[in-house]
């Protein structure tokens, strides 16, 4: 999907999108979500790299998944801002 050399608006809506939540994780949760999706490493060698259980592995993962789904679609919701007021 992201690998020609052009985008559509809704890929570069959507990448700026994936952009923001990972550079809203925290520092494990970041390493830890880019070395499984970038560098396609497993649950054990990630734990091994970084000298944590598998179950930690599972629970920077699965916080890091909820991050990306948290993540706002639009940088500024003006709907929300109303209810700010």
């Amino acid at each position: 999907m992201f690998g020609g050399s052009t985008l559509s608006a809704d890929e570069r809506r959507r990448l700026r999108r994936y952009e923001r939540a990972v550079d809203r994780m925290m520092p494990m949760q970041r390493a830890i979500f880019l070395g499984h999706v970038v560098e396609d490493l497993t649950y054990r060698e990630l734990a091994d790299k970084h000298d944590i259980s598998i179950i930690e592995v599972e629970c920077h993962m699965w916080r890091a998944l909820v991050q990306v789904d948290d993540c706002p679609t639009e940088k500024n919701h003006s709907w929300w801002q109303f209810w700010r007021r």
